[in-house]
């Protein structure tokens, strides 16, 4: 059963997933084992995975700003980065996401509440621009994972902007 925000306080450690709704089995996928220190644009690699595995396990980091942060279970203080520079138009997404060594500011999101039970997530530092995943053929599990995570403009509660968060098994 996914996660509500009332859930989101007696998280703690426990790892979550986070689940596409639009593309069945399809989790965000975060990959940084290189990500040593923080780097003004990120690095690492984030993007889509069938299935779940150690890189689609994640840590939900309350900030004392309201925000939320998505730290790696996998490798400590890497975070979910998502830069939406540019993306002022609805289209096939734009912007850069990847991982960031230590959550500064392109690492919050306010995460809005879908009717669904599912979550958009709103780039703080930019302003209606939303984490988008788009998973066309992403049917069987590959190692280095595959599909597109990158950023939309306006699309809060859009089809490919929206994520079902639960408890890693």
């Amino acid at each position: 059963m996914p996660l509500s925000t009332a859930d989101f306080a007696a998280l703690g450690d426990t790892p979550i997933t986070v689940q596409s709704t639009a593309f069945p089995n399809v989790y965000l996928r975060l990959y940084g084992a290189e990500v040593t220190s923080s780097t003004n644009s990120g690095g690492g690699t984030v993007n889509c995975q069938y299935g779940v595995g150690p890189y689609e396990k994640y840590r939900l980091r309350a900030q004392p700003d309201g925000l939320f942060s998505f730290e790696s279970a996998t490798f400590p203080n890497v975070f979910l980065r998502a830069d939406g520079t540019g993306v002022t138009v609805t289209g096939p997404g734009g912007g850069t996401v990847n991982c960031q060594y230590g959550a500064g500011p392109y690492e919050k999101y306010k995460l809005r509440a879908q009717a669904d039970g599912s979550f958009s997530f709103e780039l703080a530092t930019f302003p209606n621009v939303y984490l988008r995943l788009v998973a066309h053929g992403v049917t069987a599990f590959t190692d280095p994972g595959s599909g597109i995570v990158n950023c939309q403009f306006n699309a809060n509660g859009g089809g490919h902007e929206k994520f079902f968060l639960n408890v890693a098994s």
